[in-house]
Formats: structure tokens, C-alpha cells, sequence
């Protein structure tokens, strides 16, 4: 759908209610059934995998890998041109 469809905002308000809805059920109930059940160690690990996995994810979207297999080879390759470009650009001073 593209932004100037008569549908989009009206489309993008659901998904944010989603989001928030979803948010709010995995703070309330699914991170306390993890800290009560798992052990210690477990979420410190598991906050590490997502650390790691945002580290080799692409800072911004590339058209043309949105299926799973596409985003698995070429996300890693995109994620280090994207970060480089951010570096660059941030000695330069345009960090916008």
C-alpha cells in the first residue's frame, strides 16, 4: 500500500494498535513467565542473541528482500554497507 492510498492511515493506526497490544501482553505476561521460569543466565543470553542479531541487521529497508530467504543472504551484506554509509556520514557531520 503506498502512503497516499486513502486507506493508509487508517491501516497504519491497526498496525500500531497491534503493536502496542502485543508490546503490552509480552511485558505483562510473557517476560514475567520467562524471569519466573528460566533460569538467571537464560536472560542475559538471550538478550546477547538479540544484541547480536541487531548488530548484523541492515540499519534502514531495501526493497527487494522481503522474503525470509532473500533478507538471510543479503542482509548481512546490506547491514555493513548501511553501517559504513552511517559511519561516513557521521565523521562528514551529516548524521540527518
Amino acid at each position: 500500500m503506498d502512503t497516499d492510498d486513502p486507506k493508509f492511515l487508517s491501516e497504519l493506526l491497526t498496525l500500531r494498535l497491534d503493536v502496542m497490544a502485543h508490546a503490552r501482553a509480552e511485558e505483562r505476561y510473557e517476560f514475567i513467565h520467562i524471569r519466573r521460569r528460566a533460569d538467571p543466565e537464560r536472560p542475559a543470553s538471550m538478550a546477547s542473541a538479540v544484541k547480536a542479531a541487531e548488530a548484523m541487521a541492515p540499519t534502514r529497508p531495501h526493497p527487494g528482500t522481503e522474503s525470509a530467504a532473500k533478507n538471510m543472504a543479503l542482509g548481512p551484506l546490506a547491514a555493513v554497507v548501511d553501517r559504513t554509509r552511517d559511519a561516513v556520514r557521521r565523521a562528514l557531520g551529516k548524521d540527518g
